[in-house]
């Protein structure tokens, strides 16, 4: 996180003849005041504030002589709720890393034990305490916003004026003291918590505390086949398993290639030994049972398989039916169910069918109660962002809801949110992307010799792509002039729209309109292919209007068809293929005339007939192929909407690289129906398009391969490097999905990937009055706009804004500033399994004693290495950080957490060495500070928790003679 620049408000003052201080605004202006009249105190002074520090108190304890008692009310900020008690906001100094404290703490200790420092607590008192005043004796006042505490008298821009009026100086001194009879006195408490602070702790309570708060995962031994975890997928392991004991399940969003199989395995896997789940149930693809299977066998853990779309289907009378034994293991779901749904996203529309009048989600039907009963749920995805953010709600929906408000008859409110950044900071989210792997790597030092980043899979090193090169290439929509004007002319408009729901994310509502489905229809097969748009021109040809009737319209138009082909007998044409006019026909009428649109569309359709008709969108494929399959031997995929543009594609590329190319499809043509080809077939297309990403030896290989969406999900297709969007599509989880398919890590580490998108030439040409012209660029906004959001969610983009754009993995991506959920996947990876299941034997065993350690303990002890080390463990927002610090070079050493925990483990009964607390403290601070420039961090943000110095054996003599030496000017 980029450090943030504190700008000041210039301190001005206003002195009396003497220079002393009367009035004063601006940061600082409070330490001003204490320097200049703290001194002047003989007796008491007296502090109303609504926060004390301890570094408050170390700024202005120099300027007091040590006879003069304080007396401290700490009173409620005005307009603020109170969060943590005065205690815990005091003790809380303990853990800062800016300011070394120990001296300071044990003088005040010293200064309450003897009478000379009195703190009360007036925050619940039924009248509100909001002054904040000093007084000292009953010489002089000063009031004004400032706190006792760093920040009031040093950072904030504060106002203060001082006045020596004694009658004021009596009132106030009389208000002060009737507010303390009735306050609540904390020195007893306070006095035990630093005490507790300045003994140090003992080394095993380091160790232990460190354990409890890492919450380290186990080595588990697997079997042949499985897949151990690498060290970026072990930080989401871990810290889904908290999700899990926190919320009840998570949401983890992993960019495609980066393992989300080997990550749910593992969450089962941990879930199962220590007898919370007894129960498995996996929703996922059925393209990725397989892989699934593999690493959950080979894990030994007992899970039942279900496809994706069942939850999708009504229920059936048959009790072998998959939705029959869904519901049942459902119905049986308990605390020790664990449901692990595969390429959630699937589910993203579920909420707006909530909202809508479409029905009932039978999805939140069957899951939502088993979540209910206790079963634990991960939904794993590359892509949560599809069209609005009400995809994300859809999902969040489907983790166990939370209490908003406890008093509030106990409901439960799903999570929600109402932007990206907002997504990305829920404690139930996990996001790994690209950036945040290279990132770890980075900070590893996994760099080769030739300066690229790799990440190692045990003895192998993988390379995601050197760059990602984006095109966007422009092509001019065949027939433009007639069609655009037949669109215009409402000829591709039905008679009454339909009713249509939709999410908008400006609003964050739901809004009813009307849709054209004819008109949109039509307008996705005029952006994809010849061959699509005479399909939809035969449909519409066979849709009477709203006066016509169909009998009449279906002899209408078996009339011009014949004429159409008698007219042009002599000329090569696809067959129209039209038999029963009826059958073909939109199920809806349409608002114009059939005579009247047939003028129009017939001459248009003859031409979109000929077999040798070439649109430029195919000749811009034809270049792409040309360029990366027969100049560099490479691969590409392309992406299409429509079944017939595959078949039109396939027909034409075949001819165009007859003998010089192989092109492979997943899309058949059945009795002249264009469809998907069955499961293994498709299968057996992909494994011949990419055989050595699915360990395959193919008989034939394919250098092309088009397909659908349908193939756009799971499956890994590396052999490829260039993927080309032929037909854009709707959702932004679309074109990441698409992207995944090479978009991954591979031994080549010079591997370049490139995307193109296919965009018509017409949205470059604003301000038209066409209005088929601005729906068409309005669709491309609208593309570009969903990519960006979702952009923001996995850290890089795959399309671009301009015709030619490159991004350079290992630099160019800000992953700071493009998510803020990177700090938590932290290496704990790289020893073996018998190290961490020793570590987590003694957290088991000292659990409870874990849990009643202080917050911030300081120790040290003697080890066998020769160079002296200080570890601390640090909290940043929310999250732990363990560092080690040398001394003797004060420099920060790279270590994983295992090997850390290896260093600092102890028995119980193990002594602390003879150093100096005060000089432990010093130490910890500075090692936290060069850990804060490394990660460019600022220290106020961080805390130190405990800190254990290891001192070499028979040193510590030498060892506290250096520590004198350093830091003796500190003070």
């Amino acid at each position: 996180m980029p450090r943030k620049s504190k700008s000041k408000l210039a301190l001005v003052l206003q002195s009396n003849p003497d220079g002393q201080p009367i009035a004063g605004v601006g940061s600082g202006v409070g330490l001003e005041f204490i320097k200049a009249y703290f001194p002047e105190a003989q007796n008491i002074i007296r502090i109303a504030s609504a926060y004390f520090s301890l570094v408050g108190y170390k700024l202005g304890r120099k300027y007091v002589a040590s006879e003069v008692q304080f007396q401290i009310i700490v009173g409620r900020e005005e307009g603020k709720h109170v969060r943590a008690t005065v205690i815990d906001e005091i003790t809380a100094d303990l853990g800062q890393c800016d300011t070394d404290l120990w001296k300071t703490v044990f003088e005040l200790v010293e200064r309450m034990k003897s009478g000379r420092f009195i703190i009360r607590d007036a925050r619940e008192m039924q009248v509100p305490f909001h002054c904040k005043f000093s007084i000292c004796d009953s010489k002089l006042i000063w009031h004004g916003s400032s706190n006792y505490s760093r920040r009031g008298l040093c950072q904030s821009a504060e106002q203060v004026s001082v006045s020596r009026d004694s009658e004021r100086i009596c009132l106030f001194t009389n208000w002060y003291d009737d507010v303390a009879q009735n306050a609540q006195d904390l020195l007893a408490e306070l006095i035990k918590k630093l005490e507790d602070w300045l003994n140090l702790a003992t080394p095993f309570e380091i160790y232990l505390k460190t354990l409890f708060l890492l919450n380290n995962l186990a080595e588990y031994p697997l079997c042949l086949g499985a897949y151990s975890p690498v060290y970026y997928q072990k930080g989401v392991i871990a810290r889904a398993l908290r999700q899990a004991n926190e919320y009840g399940g998570a949401l983890i969003i992993a960019a495609t290639g980066l393992g989300k199989t080997v990550i749910g395995a593992e969450i089962a896997l941990r879930l199962q030994p220590i007898g919370r789940t007894n129960q498995v149930i996996l929703i996922a693809p059925s393209g990725v049972r397989e892989n699934w299977e593999q690493q959950l066998e080979n894990r030994n853990v007992y899970f039942k398989f279900f496809n994706i779309d069942v939850l999708f289907r009504k229920a059936s009378q048959q009790s072998h039916h998959q939705t029959t034994q869904l519901e049942k293991q459902l119905q049986r779901a308990n605390h020790n169910t664990v449901i692990i749904i595969d390429e959630a996203h699937f589910y993203r529309n579920e909420l707006l069918r909530e909202k809508s009048k479409r029905g009932k989600s039978l999805v939140y039907e069957r899951i939502v109660p088993a979540i209910k009963a206790g079963a634990k749920i991960f939904l794993l995805t590359a892509t949560a962002y599809g069209t609005d953010f009400l995809n994300l709600n859809s999902l969040l929906y489907l983790l166990p809801h939370r209490f908003y408000n406890p008093n509030l008859f106990d409901e439960q409110s799903p999570w929600k949110i109402n932007n990206a950044e907002e997504f990305s900071r829920l404690p139930i989210v996990t996001i790994l992307g690209l950036p945040h792997v290279l990132k770890m790597a980075r900070n590893r030092g996994d760099i080769d010799t030739n300066g690229r980043t790799f990440i190692q899979f045990g003895d192998e090193r993988r390379y995601l792509p050197k760059s990602l090169k984006l095109y966007s290439l422009r092509y001019q929509l065949f027939l433009q002039p007639e069609l655009q004007s037949a669109f215009d002319r409402r000829y591709f408009d039905q008679a009454f729209k339909s009713p249509h729901e939709w999410f908008d994310d400006d609003r964050m509502a739901l809004c009813e309109s009307a849709i054209d489905t004819v008109y949109n229809a039509s307008l996705t097969s005029w952006l994809s292919s010849p061959i699509a748009m005479a399909d939809s021109i035969e449909q519409n040809l066979a849709t009477p209007s709203y006066s016509e009737q169909f009998e009449r319209v279906s002899q209408l138009t078996l009339n011009l068809w014949q004429q159409s082909a008698a007219n042009v007998h002599n000329q090569d044409y696809y067959s129209l293929n039209v038999v029963d006019t009826q059958n073909r026909s939109y199920k809806t009428r349409m608002h114009i005339t059939l005579e009247e649109r047939s003028n129009t569309l017939m001459p248009v359709l003859a031409q979109l007939r000929q077999s040798n008709y070439r649109d430029d969108k195919f000749l811009k494929l034809q270049k792409i192929i040309e360029d990366h399959c027969l100049d560099t031997r490479g691969k590409v995929i392309i992406f299409v909407k429509r079944y017939l543009t595959a078949q039109y594609l396939l027909t034409i590329l075949q001819r165009t690289f007859s003998g010089a190319l192989n092109i492979g499809c997943t899309v058949e043509t059945d009795e002249d129906n264009p469809r998907l080809k069955a499961g293994l077939q498709r299968f057996e297309v992909l494994k011949q398009f990419s055989p050595r990403s699915h360990n395959y030896k193919a008989n034939r290989e394919y250098d092309v391969l088009i397909c659908t969406d349908a193939d756009g999900v799971g499956v890994d297709l590396q052999d490829a490097d260039t993927v080309v969007n032929y037909d854009p599509p709707e959702g932004a989880d679309e074109l990441f999905q698409r992207a995944g398919r090479v978009l991954r890590m591979t031994a080549n580490p010079e591997r370049v990937v490139q995307f193109y998108t296919l965009v018509p030439l017409i949205i470059d040409q604003r301000d038209s009055l066409s209005r088929v012209h601005n729906d068409i660029c309005e669709r491309f906004d609208r593309i570009l706009h969903r990519h960006n959001k979702s952009k923001r969610i996995l850290g890089s983009g795959v399309i671009s804004e301009e015709e030619h754009s490159e991004i350079t993995l290992d630099s160019d991506l800000d992953v700071e500033q493009l998510t803020r959920d990177s700090k938590f996947l932290t290496d704990i990876g790289g020893l073996g399994a018998e190290s961490m299941l020793s570590h987590v034997a003694v957290l088991e065993q000292y659990r409870n004693c874990a849990e009643e350690l202080p917050e911030y303990l300081l120790s040290a002890r003697s080890y066998s290495k020769p160079q002296p080390r200080i570890f601390v463990l640090l909290k940043h927002e929310s999250k732990y950080y363990p560092i080690l610090f040398n001394l003797s070079n004060k420099k920060l050493e790279k270590q994983d957490e295992i090997a850390i925990l290896d260093l600092i483990a102890c028995i119980e009964s193990e002594p602390c060495a003879a150093i100096q607390a005060a000089e432990i403290e010093k130490i910890a601070n500075q090692a936290a500070r060069a850990w804060c420039d490394f990660e460019n961090i600022s220290v106020d943000q961080v805390s130190k928790i405990c800190s254990l110095y290891l001192v070499p054996i028979d040193k510590i003599a030498k060892i506290n003679r250096l520590l004198n030496d350093t830091f003796n000017d500190e003070e």
